[in-house]
């Protein structure tokens, strides 16, 4: 389901029905795979979403058995973190994963409507779900809408503030993340500093109403 490329520029793939993660080479050559179906760790129930970090470790969201699981480059299992539920740190199938520059990551718990953030550890940071009450983040976001092919200040509609099964999350280099927000048809896309500031401290509002996405 999910795909992302290693340091060395190879393609790994998330084989979804086959309960497995695969390795290939920018010419297709296969190098290898790791997993099975099963809930122990290191085995998966239906994978979705996959990120390779800097280091070559692999974070695959293992969607069917509620937890992600961090590999090393060689598919040696690493962590195993989360389980069924909707408390803190819990999934109710989870289908994206990504981590930033700081080692922070990232998960998107379709079912819970939420997005996730652990430490490089694995231990639970927070989670919003684009409300300003939980998230402190509402008042200053930007969403696109593949409709109008734009990008504009959401601060005012109200109702449009809340994920609505998140099907994945991405963070760029800035700090920004883009989560494609599946019944709502959009991407909505946060900064990670405005999220973690005190809700005493944000900034002023967004003052582009409207921004063309090219």
């Amino acid at each position: 389901t999910g795909i992302a490329f290693d340091p060395d520029g190879n393609l790994v793939v998330v084989d979804s029905k086959n309960h497995r993660v695969q390795r290939f080479a920018p010419d297709g050559e296969y190098l290898g795979g790791f997993g099975s179906h099963g809930s122990n760790p290191g085995e998966f129930e239906l994978p979705w979403g996959v990120h390779v970090d800097e280091l070559g470790d692999i974070y695959v969201a293992d969607w069917g058995n509620n937890r992600f699981q961090i590999f090393s480059s060689d598919g040696t299992l690493k962590n195993v973190i989360g389980q069924e539920g909707s408390g803190d740190g819990e999934f109710n199938r989870p289908t994206g994963v990504a981590v930033d520059a700081h080692g922070d990551i990232y998960v998107a718990d379709w079912g819970n409507d939420r997005v996730q953030m652990f430490n490089s550890e694995g231990q639970y940071i927070w989670s919003f779900r684009g409300e300003a009450s939980l998230s402190k983040v509402a008042r200053q976001y930007m969403m696109t809408n593949a409709v109008p092919n734009r990008l504009r200040e959401m601060g005012k509609l109200e109702q449009e503030k809340y994920l609505r099964r998140p099907r994945s999350v991405r963070v760029d280099s800035d700090f920004r993340l883009f989560i494609p927000d599946y019944e709502s048809y959009r991407v909505q896309i946060y900064q990670k500093d405005v999220i973690e500031l005190d809700e005493t401290q944000f900034a002023a509002p967004l003052r582009n109403p409207t921004l063309e996405v090219t």
